[in-house]
């Protein structure tokens, strides 16, 4: 033991300072007759953590994993007591004292049941916890709708909002560690089951918290019993398979595990599966067609000569085929059967298909006063997509993407004393994404010329084995029908200039329908993560608690995608000694794959090899990027009675690993956007230098009366531009140059009070100034004598040009269970504008925009309540452990901007649809982002009940239901109308008459159906729906033993 205590202490201080507690601390006093009582033992039964109290008969348990506890005092001579249901909670100070009488018999002991606090009198900024009883009875099994339903929290289609904030400047964590992606969103949340405790800090944070501007949503993991246990979960969709709510088909298995082994080890351990046959939320709102009285409609090569192929479109019975020899334009089921290819635009192109595998587990070992906890998370991801419903109903080939993540934080605490420890955590995590054409996976193909391919996931796949995907000789092999639909339509696919000339899209009226067997897309994979460590040191020095402590984290970031899969193709049919080029990898492949931007790359070479595999013919500018943070901080939280001061001072360096221009009028890009020579002495690149900060914070907290409490925090923050926007391949033809990390101000102040002894009110005002945001500008090289060597031209780049400014106020309400009811609720007012809602709406041509607006996500009302309704053991065998949870949410509707324009380069199939990310055609007819879209009212509902059979086991069977009112919720509009049942084009004569008269009432028809009732322009052009999601009815049992 002593050689491990040396080692521990050792490695603390050669390895560097840290961060994120995630364990809380239980403070208090025993007394009586109102006088201290010196020597009392505190403990914590099932664990080794406890204290004597002091002088003034105070004591401190530190570093208390999250959870409810059994807290035991002993006093020679007084009572035992025993005090059940104590609370203890991320980042915060569990007050619980303890009043004795003298014994008047030796061993006595007394019981008490803690109530759980109204007001957290220790916090001095906005911290929102979910323990998990809450999360066990919340109505819908989801981290992310949980999160959502906290005050100041905004959940929209690019994910959560914290107090009017982009998605990316929240910080997630599990155990402490951290779980944002590349993007800044998180990669996964654990399992519901798992969870211990969520905490969401929507406030100030203390020194010891950095990496998030806007907010922190810390996730803690249960820890293993002092008893063996178990659960098994099941939970599958029901409903009637004819109604769309009912087409996801979800399907859930979860299980778990605990207990003891030994007297000093605990483990806990949750198992997830799930399924779902149809994940995609852009295709629930779904209204089946028919089209020209489910005649067969000509296809029509450029929208004008016809192919000989027809569409049929009828509801539930879609065809498309090949007429006959006859070429009368009639289905003949003899003469046509071999060519027809048979859709549905009900079922049949739903099969979004997704299968999830999650492991969360924690294993922890007491050898007092050495603590060590093993946490980690392993998660595997597997999905297909069907492309849009409509447009995509007769292809039936299909692209996959595979995700696995890790995340693995050990930490090791060690007490110097009861009042001081020493803690440390290393921690790694890691992520590879693949996306490729599901059905050459693991499948082996030989063309009739000896071309060999092979394509398994997960192993290093080449060039060769992606272009067979275009290859018809190669697709044959798979699937012959869908190499018959290579070639120009009409003619013999099978001739050798067809070889390469993929399946095209059916041309109905203008309206694009893929053919079977055209391709999805080509190839793609990335890799990121992290390793790290941190420590830190805590004393209790009287009433002051002192905290000093660091962090380092190294990423790693790569990314790779080839999208030429067609276009290489096309030039090895003309030569094919490049197909040779291509196998060898040679010289020449590179240069027909770079200088024609067939792939982007980073931390990988043109061809898809690992940057670090090329030897000597790698260039330094493709390597992998390798950004790191160093941190260091101190705090001093002061607890005196109940006044808390809480101060510190957090240094944070930050080395992003991008680059800067030399000279920003000589860029080393040539007119095709070509990176000439990137280390050039004089028009090169240069690094951009280790960003240093120093970050103050304070948070106060004191009692105005009795039951009334007031706080104050204020802070500065800084965190990494997220990575997606930092990194581009030099075939990208546009850049990041330059960007620096993205800052924030923020201050709030609160009031709360007690009613009576059963609820209790929070107000909150509160104001945050981010700066430094990431926005689209346009950059224009130097112009004069000497400037721009090499010619470049305008080009879009990511630049630090955008701000906001936030302001707000919170309502929070909260209730003890009373009469078995219990009620959380909260309001918030905001006001949110700044010069952009998204780094990406400035675009080339226009730059960034200039005025300051209200943004996007600014949903200037908010409110969400929940009504928690439990029962015990009644003795009536109705109402016996019973449950229900009720969320309710409501918001104002987000900004848009009424607008107008012409078609610009859109076809008959798409109207004359204004993108939100082009503006190159649209002209506002008002101020930017002055019109909202219509308020949103949503209820979600869980129904249980527990069945106990003593000694054996609990079954638990339950149902829930999402959008319990089923309501089609109306969460975006067409900018031309603010309607999001009509686009405003057909009924306006200057954008669509000439397109009718041409056209005719059939593709009115098919306007009307497709695009107005199906929204298959919008889903086109947009990543989100409409609408929100239908209602979904689930049930469920869950077993415990």
């Amino acid at each position: 033991m002593k050689k491990l205590t040396t080692l521990f202490l050792a490695t603390i201080f050669t390895t560097g300072l840290f961060a994120q507690n995630l364990s809380g601390k239980l403070s208090g006093t025993v007394t009586s007759d109102g006088q201290p009582l010196v020597g009392a033992n505190v403990v914590l039964q099932g664990t080794s953590s406890g204290a004597a109290t002091g002088e003034d008969g105070t004591y401190y348990i530190f570093d208390v994993q999250p959870g409810i506890y059994t807290v035991q005092v002993n006093y020679i001579g007084y009572q035992t007591q025993v005090v059940s249901n104590v609370r203890v909670t991320i980042g915060l100070t569990t007050i619980q004292n303890f009043e004795l009488a003298v014994a008047a018999v030796e061993g006595e002991t007394v019981e008490v049941t803690a109530e759980k606090p109204l007001i957290e009198v220790t916090a001095t900024n906005v911290q929102r916890t979910m323990d998990s009883e809450a999360v066990e009875n919340y109505a819908v099994r989801n981290v992310t709708s949980m999160v959502a339903s906290q005050a100041g929290v905004v959940n929209m289609h690019d994910g959560l909002h914290v107090r009017g904030s982009r998605s990316e400047e929240i910080g997630y964590t599990l155990e402490g560690a951290s779980m944002s992606g590349a993007g800044g969103k998180v990669v996964s949340n654990a399992i519901p089951e798992a969870l211990e405790a969520i905490a969401v800090q929507t406030g100030g944070f203390d020194a010891s918290i950095g990496r998030a501007n806007a907010g922190m949503v810390q996730q803690s993991l249960k820890t293993g019993g002092s008893k063996f246990s178990a659960s098994v979960l099941l939970e599958g969709m029901n409903g009637p398979s004819d109604e769309p709510w009912a087409m996801t088909g979800d399907q859930d298995m979860t299980l778990t595990v605990q207990g003891p082994i030994g007297d000093k080890i605990r483990y806990f351990g949750a198992f997830r599966r799930t399924t779902t046959d149809n994940y995609k939320n852009q295709s629930r709102w779904f209204t089946p067609f028919t089209i020209a009285g489910g005649n067969p409609i000509p296809d029509k090569i450029g929208g004008l000569t016809t192919s000989h192929d027809y569409v049929v479109l009828k509801e539930g019975e879609n065809m498309a085929f090949t007429d006959g020899p006859n070429h009368d334009g009639v289905y003949d089921p003899e003469a046509d059967a071999g060519d027809a290819i048979r859709g549905s635009n009900k079922f049949y192109a739903f099969d979004n298909t997704s299968t999830d595998m999650s492991f969360n587990g924690t294993l922890q070992y007491d050898l007092n006063p050495l603590v060590l906890r093993l946490a980690g998370t392993f998660t595997t991801d597997t999905y297909q997509s069907a492309g849009l419903p409509i447009q995509s109903m007769f292809n039936s080939r299909r692209h996959e993407t595979t995700t696995r993540n890790h995340l693995v934080n050990l930490k090791a605490t060690y007490f110097l004393s009861t009042n001081t420890y020493l803690r440390a955590n290393f921690r790694l995590m890691g992520r590879f994404s693949e996306s490729y054409d599901k059905s050459f996976n693991n499948e082996k193909v030989t063309t009739a010329d000896g071309r060999v391919a092979e394509f398994k996931t997960g192993e290093n796949s080449e060039l060769k084995d992606w272009l067979a995907w275009g290859d018809r000789d190669a697709v044959a092999q798979i699937d012959s029908n869908w190499a018959n639909h290579f070639g120009t339509p009409g003619a013999d696919s099978f001739a050798g200039s067809y070889r390469y000339v993929e399946p095209s899209n059916y041309n109905i009226n203008g309206f694009r329908f893929q053919r079977d067997g055209a391709r999805r897309g080509g190839y793609s994979k990335s890799r990121d993560g992290y390793f790290g460590f941190d420590a830190e040191f805590v004393t209790q020095l009287g009433e002051h608690e002192v905290k000093v402590g660091g962090d380092f984290l190294s990423y790693t970031y790569q990314r790779y995608s080839y999208t030429g899969i067609n276009s290489l193709n096309s030039k090895i049919g003309l030569d094919s000694t490049l197909y040779d080029a291509v196998v060898a990898q040679s010289q020449r492949a590179y240069t027909e794959v770079t200088e024609a931007r067939l792939s982007s790359f980073i931390g990988y070479d043109p061809l898809g090899n690992d940057w670090d595999s090329n030897g000597d013919t790698k260039n330094e500018y493709d390597k992998p990027r390798t950004p790191w943070n160093f941190s260091m901080y101190v705090n001093d939280k002061f607890e005196a009675g109940d006044l808390i001061v809480n101060a510190g001072l957090r240094y944070e360096a930050i080395n992003q690993a991008n680059l800067d221009l030399k000279d920003w009028n000589n860029p080393p890009i040539d007119r095709n956007y070509e990176i000439v020579d990137p280390f050039h002495p004089q028009y090169g690149y240069k690094d951009m230098p280790t960003q240093t900060y120093l970050l103050p914070r304070l948070g106060l907290g004191f009692p105005i009366s009795d039951q009334s409490s007031f706080k104050l925090n204020y802070g500065k923050y800084v965190q990494m531009a997220p990575m997606n926007r930092l990194y581009r391949s030099r075939a990208s033809g546009w850049s990041s140059w330059g960007l620096l990390p993205t800052r924030e101000t923020k201050f709030e102040v609160g009031y709360g009070t007690l009613i009576g002894d059963v609820a209790s009110i929070d107000l909150t005002v509160f104001t945050r100034n981010p700066e430094d945001q990431v926005s689209r500008d346009v950059y224009i090289p130097g112009t004069g004598e000497g400037m721009n060597a090499y010619g470049s031209r305008d080009m879009t780049v990511y630049t630090n040009t955008d701000f906001s400014n936030v302001i707000g106020i919170e309502l929070d309400f909260k209730s003890a269970r009373v009469n078995n009811f219990q009620l959380f609720a909260n309001y918030v007012f905001q006001d949110v504008r700044g010069l952009n809602s998204y780094p990406t709406l400035g675009t080339i041509g226009w730059g960034k925009s200039t005025m300051i607006n209200a943004t996007r996500y600014d949903q200037r009302h908010q409110a969400s309540a929940v009504l928690d309704f439990r029962t015990g053991r009644t003795g009536n065998v109705v109402t016996d452990n019973l449950g229900m949870n009720m969320v309710a949410s409501f918001n104002s509707g987000h900004p848009y901007t009424l607008s107008d324009g012409s078609m610009g380069q859109r076809d008959a199939g798409e109207g004359a649809l204004l993108s939100d990310n082009d503006p190159r055609n649209r002209a506002p007819r008002e101020a930017i982002n002055s019109s909202t879209t219509p308020s949103y009212f949503n209820l979600d509902l869980n129904v249980e009940k527990t069945f106990a059979v003593p000694g054996v086991a609990n079954f638990k069977v339950y149902a829930t239901i999402t959008n319990l009112l089923n309501t089609q919720h109306i969460i975006n509009v067409y900018n031309r109308t603010g309607d999001a049942y009509d686009d405003g084009f057909l009924n306006d004569p200057d954008l669509s008459s000439l397109i009718i008269e041409g056209r005719g009432p059939e593709y009115v028809e098919m306007y009307r159906k497709i695009n107005l009732a199906n929204r298959n322009h919008w889903l086109n052009d947009h990543s989100f729906d409409l609408f929100g999601i239908p209602r979904e009815f689930k049930t469920g049992i869950q077993v415990s033993f």
